[in-house]
């Protein structure tokens, strides 16, 4: 009986770390969270849902839908991103697109890193094991290069952080295609920094550290594939990082979205029409700002990854296990 449920183990991690790698693709192209401002100049038979917004990996996308009425023709819906910004900048807030930039241009490879680091925990085998997390770490190096750091790299970028980014800066398709991941997110940060408030010596300093961190999480990326693949190698610790990492991102999303909310509530530009203490955005549930109810809920997304860590505990636990009854 101990045989064939030793025989089954394999085959069920491999199952569940597959159908974890399926749902890490589709959850990178839906809506992981959204945030919506509800106010009695918005009512809700013109905005259903307020002003709503999406949060993607790679951008942030208008949540509000096209509401028909007999009394006023309408061709599209409101760009709630847009609206929302306006909102915020009268208490000195600065544009919703200029949060998370990093994040949002290296979003396709770390995404595609969690995916290597899982295909790596399937395989029992050190040498092959190594040999994936090489070729898997060494593409995702060149891919990171020719779209940071080469001509026209932008295109290189993914669908939705090139729409989200020509949406904030006014811009066809033809203004960005020569620029390189990296330009691409020192102008877009620059622009949504000074749509409202524009202040040369502020925002250049700005502009020049997110620069500088865009550079060294690059960096650090890499030497994190190095040292995951030596490591997993010559160490059963970093043999679990593998999986580990992967189980716990709905905490990192959270912590980083958390992280950003804080910084947008304390650091408001002093040129804003209303003078407020700093404060800490809803990150999840239901607030107030002035007259403005504040809403801040996940979306598919979010809970697709709940499912993806749902389904790599068991297949740590059985992994383990296995191990054990191995001796290995």
């Amino acid at each position: 009986m101990n045989s064939v449920n030793d025989n089954r183990r394999p085959i069920i991690v491999n199952a569940l770390i597959g159908a974890s790698l399926i749902i890490l693709m589709i959850m990178y192209f839906a809506p992981i969270w959204w945030v919506s401002l509800k106010a009695p100049n918005y009512p809700p038979e013109a905005f259903p849902d307020g002003i709503r917004i999406h949060f993607h990996f790679n951008g942030v996308f208008n949540g509000c839908s096209l509401v028909e009425s007999d009394e006023v023709i309408v061709e599209e819906a409101l760009n709630c991103v847009h609206e929302m910004d306006t909102i915020n900048h009268y208490v000195g807030m600065y544009p919703i697109a200029s949060g998370g930039p990093i994040e949002r241009a290296l979003s396709q490879f770390l995404v595609t890193f969690l995916g290597v680091m899982l295909l790596g925990f399937a395989c029992r085998k050190k040498k092959l094991r190594a040999l994936i997390l090489s070729a898997g770490f060494g593409a995702i190096v060149i891919w990171i290069y020719l779209a940071m750091y080469t001509d026209g790299g932008v295109m290189i970028l993914s669908d939705g952080y090139r729409q989200a980014l020509q949406t904030s800066l006014d811009l066809d398709v033809e203004d960005i295609q020569h620029w390189s991941g990296i330009e691409a997110v020192t102008e877009s940060y620059r622009d949504t920094l000074g749509i409202y408030f524009r202040q040369v010596d502020v925002i250049e300093p700005k502009v020049t550290t997110m620069a500088a961190w865009t550079n060294g999480i690059v960096v650090a990326l890499c030497a994190a594939m190095i040292i995951l693949i030596a490591g997993s190698y010559l160490s059963r610790l970093f043999y679990w990082l593998l999986i580990i990492v992967p189980i716990c991102l709905p905490v990192f999303f959270v912590i980083d979205y958390a992280g950003w909310l804080w910084y947008f509530g304390h650091n408001l530009n002093t040129m804003g029409a209303f003078a407020v203490k700093p404060f800490m955005p809803t990150v999840f549930g239901q607030g107030k700002v002035a007259q403005f109810s504040t809403h801040s809920y996940p979306h598919i997304g979010y809970f697709l990854m709940l499912i993806m860590s749902a389904m790599l505990i068991p297949a740590a636990l059985i992994r383990k296990k296995q191990i054990q009854n191995e001796g290995d």
